[in-house]
């Protein structure tokens, strides 16, 4: 039997997205083979570790957050895969979230509630904030929304989770048009913005709707209201950075560095975004129904019988406020649905298709494909997070 590679793993523990790049990377040692691994509890920034610069290892994966840490690694001389979305360009191979993807999916969830007006909290600190951030505008901007982004005004706010900044978050979202809905860079952040309402007497979600990112569950739950969160796949990403480190330790010899990026999964709902916000109170209506009802297997007419109107109108009034039409809404709705079972359940795809309102998986099928540009299967294999899971 040939002997383990040695593997060392620079990620930190302290948070849930680090915690699933490391699920991702047993997952795939379970099913590709077992290496030595080399690991210490260490938090999100941390130096590369003293003990680096002595050991006789095969390769590293590495959140490579700074010149400095960079620098460090290739001194080693061993193969090298990023995992981190700090930096505009890595001198390694590198696997990281899809930040367009994240925005994306943002701009779509808010876009289903109806909301007129839009925010975005981010942290300037961060890269990965500010990519966010200007996806998100840009994606409004397409649908023809303006979105206001907060913009700390002196050096006291800019220090992260001070009362001094939650005060300045305060200020900035009661001075916002309401109903907004507000995406924050991430869950923490989210948080804060969720405690920045409290001070103030703004109602979530009534008010002020709310979106975080890393569906942190945790921290999500314990959240007042339970915030939803956009979930990446950091699992899936862990997975690819161990099978990319393995190839490059194979063949022994450097690989191109270049940027593979893994598309979020979803939006998980809860209370902080759990709202209908349009003024009309018959297309609210119609929304909640759809919301309700869906899955079910309703259809418009089915809608216009919770909600009386001619269909023309319904149509009209849908166009004007959400630039679709309720048909539109209600496909929304159970491809939504199926996306959420065949991440996280092992139902067949045909359960799939009746749970989620669709005649047949077949129906199912075309519907799916033609709104992701994915089958269910590839999807299930693309995006699943509990792979392997014990």
């Amino acid at each position: 039997m040939s002997e383990a590679r040695k593997v060392a793993l620079l990620i930190e523990t302290s948070n849930r997205y680090g915690r699933d790049l490391l699920y991702g990377v047993r997952d795939w040692m379970r099913e590709e083979g077992t290496w030595a691994v080399r690991f210490t509890e260490q938090a999100r920034g941390a130096a590369v570790p003293t003990w680096l610069r002595g050991w006789a290892g095969d390769g590293i994966i590495a959140r490579v957050d700074s010149p400095e840490s960079a620098a460090a690694l290739k001194r080693t001389g061993l193969p090298v895969v990023d995992v981190s979305a700090e930096r505009d360009a890595s001198e390694f191979p590198r696997v990281s979230i899809d930040n367009v993807g994240v925005a994306r999916l943002a701009v779509e969830h808010f876009g289903r509630k109806g909301f007129a007006y839009f925010a975005y909290c981010g942290d300037e600190r961060f890269l990965w904030s500010r990519q966010r951030g200007t996806e998100f505008v840009r994606g409004l901007h397409a649908a023809g929304h303006d979105c206001t982004c907060f913009a700390p005004g002196s050096r006291r706010h800019r220090a992260p989770g001070t009362d001094a900044e939650n005060r300045a978050i305060a200020e900035w979202l009661a001075g916002l048009p309401k109903p907004v809905g507000v995406f924050a860079c991430y869950d923490g952040r989210a948080q804060q913005v969720l405690e920045a309402c409290q001070l103030v007497g703004l109602q979530v979600p009534d008010e002020v709707a709310v979106l975080g990112v890393d569906n942190d569950e945790v921290l999500c739950e314990l959240c007042s209201p339970p915030l939803s969160s956009v979930q990446p796949n950091a699992r899936r990403t862990g997975y690819e950075a161990a099978a990319m480190l393995s190839r490059m330790m194979t063949v022994r010899r450097s690989v191109r560095a270049e940027t593979r990026f893994v598309e979020p999964v979803r939006v998980v709902e809860r209370q902080s975004t759990d709202v209908v916000s349009v003024a009309d109170p018959k297309v609210a209506a119609a929304l909640k129904y759809i919301r309700q009802h869906a899955c079910e297997g309703v259809n418009v007419s089915d809608v216009l019988r919770a909600v009386p109107m001619s269909r023309t109108l319904l149509e009209r009034k849908f166009k004007a406020m959400l630039g679709h039409s309720p048909h539109r809404q209600l496909v929304q709705a159970k491809v939504e649905r199926a996306k959420h079972l065949l991440v996280e359940s092992e139902v067949s795809i045909a359960v799939v298709a009746d749970l989620a309102g669709f005649d047949s998986a077949s129906y199912l099928s075309v519907v799916f494909r033609r709104e992701t540009g994915e089958s269910p299967y590839a999807y299930r294999v693309k995006h699943r997070t509990d792979r392997n899971r014990g």
